[in-house]
């Protein structure tokens, strides 16, 4: 027998040919997911694939509050399996009795089993009139009990949540020949009530059946129900902190209600509360599911509508309460139909999908379309047709799909933000690199442009010095020489002192590296043998002075001019026989200071002339203070430098 999505397939097989390349696959996958959810239709039962296992699809069936199996004498009536209770009992609830025969052709030698994929609620298996076991709690409910309570015609679809039933039979407790099988069902009131067929078999063999059957319909909701409400808690986190992008929100609000449908209806085999309001509480997660992932489609594609949006709200809200007028049969046709407008909406939210995907013709956009229409198939397949009871509910994984490309279109945007991230990072860095060598590369050239303007400068200074020092005095010598004004001893000496400003020129030009100490032993040593021939003793005293950051070329000179004026003043108007030079740091370790100090005559302050003058200017320009102290017993002078 061939599938019943299989013409489908075929009619749509050339419509994909024609496609282009691009969609071919997306339409084939589209056809696929169609194709699989009716399968469960036209699947063979478990029984016609095994031919050593046995398909009990007729029993025999009474009404009956007795606690053991009624006599064969009984009003049994013939029954069809799988049997739903809405349809063949409307109106009964309590305890029901099956009765079923199965012919051995030899007593076993190893266990048996008896699996029913659909028992609700509870019931109780006896086997040859002993018992074997009981599925679910099974209460006791007299008829009178039974009948007090009426039946309500336009109750909800039936609670679902009751997993496959196994029950596992002694080899002693079957013979070669008829074997007859009771179950007692009980149903609960206000729910729908039902038996599937019955496979028996030896356990290993039909076990595998059964956990096959507890994988779809009980892990497998359960698996669904964890991940989608962790998703939806994902969402929604997402959400709040990029709340301009209010389509996380929906799809995270729509994965939670999704998931609480789901373990109400499938996973949850005792409700919270009793029928029917927890029915109808499961029901309005499935319409806030709906209703949240329409208004997810419109805020995707980018969507105002205010009018529908305004219309899903009011569907939302008033949905239960049309509920609650259909199960108290008010309101008429319309209102007990109401439930249909689910697929209404979902009609709704898989043409926005499909709207968006071919106006954008991207792979994310159509698998949306696609996840859309798998649920719709899926729905209407359950819903809307003769779907059988005794077949696994697929509605736990008809919104996977959709949850599965929503978290993929997640993935895929933050790998391409990642992406472009760490290729804006490779672009920055590769622009750092660039103005970092184009920066060294300007500061190499302002630094050989300092070099030069150093340079320049220095040779400005020493052409000026010499100009305004040296020149200056050669100059004036050789007018008076030219004159005959100077004797040959006086030429000498002016030479003397011109060679001696040349020295001291020379001797701001070497490098000091900030230690001042051997800038003043060079001055010593071409002073020292000076005065000593003209009868003047030099006493130096030198200590420990850190390093001066102040000690340019330029200002070496400024000092070393400070002190050569200070020696010409004592040799030519103090009259002093001794010099005393004192070096070191001052008490509050911000100065250091340099200290000449002579016994001549000394000289009134008024009596300060250009020399003097000068001496300070330079001392300011080098950010000292120069300090002259004269008395009747010598002269002191005392210039301080800073020491940072």
């Amino acid at each position: 027998m061939r599938p019943a999505g299989w013409g489908l397939s075929r009619l749509v097989g050339g419509a994909i040919g024609r496609s282009s390349p691009n969609l071919r696959w997306l339409l084939g996958a589209a056809v696929l997911a169609v194709a699989i959810a009716l399968m469960p239709l036209s699947m063979p039962s478990f029984g016609a694939a095994r031919e050593t296992l046995v398909q009990l699809d007729r029993a025999g069936f009474i009404l009956s509050d007795s606690p053991e199996p009624p006599a064969d004498s009984a009003a049994w009536r013939p029954q069809i399996l799988p049997d739903n209770w809405r349809v063949s009992h409307p109106g009964d609830w309590g305890y029901g009795w099956y009765r079923l025969q199965i012919v051995l052709p030899a007593a076993p030698d190893e266990f048996f089993a008896a699996y029913l994929p659909l028992l609700e609620t509870s019931g109780t298996l006896y086997v040859n009139w002993t018992l074997v076991g009981q599925a679910g709690a099974v209460e006791r409910i007299s008829r009178t009990a039974r009948q007090s309570e009426p039946f309500v015609p336009n109750a909800p679809p039936a609670f679902v949540g009751f997993p496959p039933r196994l029950f596992s039979i002694r080899p002693d407790l079957l013979r070669a020949g008829t074997n007859t099988l009771h179950l007692r069902l009980w149903v609960k009131s206000g729910t729908r009530g039902a038996l599937s067929g019955m496979t028996i078999g030896p356990e290993r063999r039909v076990r595998a059946a059964y956990e096959q059957r507890v994988l779809v319909a009980v892990t497998g909701p359960r698996v669904i129900v964890v991940l989608t409400a962790g998703f939806g808690l994902f969402l929604l986190l997402l959400w709040l902190r990029r709340r301009h992008e209010t389509v996380y929100g929906y799809a995270g609000l729509a994965a939670l209600a999704f998931a609480l449908y789901v373990a109400g209806r499938y996973v949850v085999s005792e409700p919270v509360f009793p029928f029917p309001h927890w029915d109808l509480a499961v029901r309005s997660a499935l319409v806030a599911y709906i209703v949240l992932m329409c208004l997810f489609a419109l805020r995707y594609g980018g969507w105002r509508r205010p009018r529908l949006e305004r219309w899903l709200w009011a569907y939302l809200i008033v949905s239960p309460l049309l509920d609650y007028a259909a199960l108290a049969g008010i309101g008429g046709w319309v209102i007990q139909k109401w439930w249909l407008m689910s697929f209404v909406v979902t009609v709704i939210y898989v043409a926005i999908f499909w709207t968006i995907g071919l106006q954008r013709k991207t792979v994310e956009t159509l698998c949306l379309a696609i996840a859309g229409s798998f649920k719709l198939v899926i729905s209407a397949n359950e819903y809307l047709l003769a779907y059988p009871i005794d077949l696994p509910h697929y509605q736990p994984y008809a919104y996977l799909p959709m949850f599965i490309v929503i978290g993929w279109m997640l993935i895929d945007r933050f790998a391409r933000s990642l992406t472009e991230f760490e290729k804006l990072s490779a672009e920055l860095e590769k622009r750092v690199t660039e103005k970092h060598a184009e920066l060294a590369r300007t500061y190499e050239r302002m630094h050989i442009m300092e070099r030069h303007q150093a340079v320049v400068e220095e040779r400005s200074r020493i052409m000026r010095d010499m100009h305004d020092g040296i020149g200056a005095q050669l100059i004036s010598t050789l007018s008076l020489v030219e004159h005959g004004d100077y004797s040959a001893t006086e030429v000498a000496a002016a030479l003397r002192e011109c060679l001696a400003d040349l020295r001291l020129t020379i001797d701001s030009l070497e490098p000091t590296e900030n230690d001042l100490l051997p800038v003043l032993g060079n001055l010593r040593y071409r002073l020292d043998e000076r005065l000593r021939k003209q009868g003047i003793n030099l006493d130096w005293r030198v200590s420990e002075v850190p390093e001066l950051s102040c000690l340019t070329p330029q200002n070496v000179l400024h000092i070393l001019r400070i002190l050569q004026e200070a020696f010409t003043n004592i040799v030519k108007h103090a009259h002093a026989t001794s010099i005393q030079v004192e070096i070191g740091l001052d008490t509050t370790g911000e100065h250091v200071y340099i200290q000449v100090r002579d016994n001549g005559t000394g000289f009134c302050g008024e009596r300060s002339g250009r020399g003097i003058a000068s001496m300070r200017h330079r001392a300011k320009i080098i950010g000292g203070r120069l300090d002259i102290q004269p008395s009747a017993a010598g002269t002191t002078l005392n210039l301080l430098l800073p020491a940072s």
